[in-house]
């Protein structure tokens, strides 16, 4: 049995954030079902179909006009068995809609109810629109990385998807105890700034701007460091401890640095390595040293790290509306129903 099997989730969230969430839950064995406006959809389906078929596979699509009051009832008759709802609007549309948390609160007390936003419910930047790159500069963490943006989506995804999990579980754990449901308020901006324990305690122990590439993790020493081989290849160098910084230093024939680890400036030191690793291809450097404790790894690409992974042979992600009948029909409308519903464009 998978562990969430049983448990009915409403997703209505676009793009990538809350679809990555979902299809963790959905993995595990919930039940989720897309509630996507009939014209459009998620936008995912149009912008990057390959991203939307990794992101939705298994789930259900049900479409419906929440603006329609007809459509704000039948969603209210799904919500009423439903376990978790998680909805990405900025803060108020749902309220507007008569489809907040107080009101689903109403009608169903155990639903576990999820916002996924970029700042959160009540900050003073709860009004912007936003992106992941815009939850990153104001949570700190593109200041860490200028002028270059991460190549993954870090608010979107660690910010936002697996804080919304983890809220969506300790929820669930928690109503087993008290019967009860929540709000749980997942901001990207927040999650953002969850990732700075690093950054902020050297803030607050010396009061100096934390410098992309200039720190103990970021570039400033040698034994913590990205160096380019001949073949133009990249090697990374995480010989933190003195231990392994010494046997990489030993295995490199330079016993001589040992003991220059952390001095100040690092810039011969880094020089001295960087021309030893200039002598020979990546490929030849890692398997050289890969039978000793130094820390040195090739830097990979995403078409070498593809081949190791299986690639994701699940389900295929659902038509728009293609579940919508048999949902609807579960819910306790008739044939009839539906089709007068479909006529009217509150469903597809």
């Amino acid at each position: 049995m998978s562990v969430l099997e049983g448990i009915v989730v409403l997703d209505l969230t676009r793009l990538l954030p809350g679809a990555v969430a979902t299809q963790q839950l959905a993995d595990w064995g919930a039940e989720v079902i897309k509630i996507e406006e009939p014209r459009a959809g998620d936008y995912a389906r149009e912008m990057n179909p390959g991203v939307f078929a990794r992101t939705n596979s298994g789930k259900k699509s049900v479409s419906i006009d929440l603006k329609h009051p007809r459509g704000r009832a039948i969603f209210l008759s799904l919500v009423r068995e439903a376990d978790v709802l998680i909805e990405g609007n900025r803060p108020g549309v749902m309220a507007r809609l008569g489809l907040g948390y107080e009101d689903v609160h109403a009608v169903n007390p155990r639903l576990i109810y999820v916002s996924l936003t970029g700042y959160g419910q009540d900050s003073p930047y709860a009004q912007l629109a936003g992106h992941d790159v815009n939850y990153m500069a104001l949570g700190g963490v593109l200041g860490l990385n200028l002028p270059v943006i991460p190549g993954v989506q870090i608010a979107d995804l660690v910010g936002g998807s697996m804080q919304a999990v983890s809220g969506i579980l300790l929820a669930l754990l928690a109503r087993n105890q008290t019967g009860e449901g929540r709000h749980v308020d997942v901001s990207m901006y927040a999650g953002v700034t969850s990732l700075l324990t690093i950054p902020l305690a050297a803030w607050r122990t010396t009061s100096r701007e934390p410098m992309a590439g200039n720190e103990a993790l970021s570039g400033r020493y040698a034994c913590y460091n990205v160096y380019q081989a001949a073949d133009t290849r990249w090697l990374a160098v995480g010989a933190l401890e003195p231990k392994f910084w010494a046997e990489l230093c030993r295995r490199l024939g330079a016993d001589d640095l040992i003991a220059r680890q952390f001095e100040e400036p690092q810039d011969a030191v880094k020089e001295r390595i960087a021309c030893i690793f200039r002598t020979k291809p990546a490929s030849a450097w890692f398997e050289d040293l890969r039978d000793s404790d130094c820390c040195v790894t090739l830097v990979r690409t995403i078409s070498e790290v593809a081949a190791e992974l299986p690639d994701r042979t699940g389900p295929p992600p659902p038509a728009l509306g293609e579940h919508t009948r048999q949902v609807l029909g579960r819910s306790g409308l008739t044939a009839a129903e539906i089709e007068d519903l479909k006529s009217l464009g509150v469903i597809r």
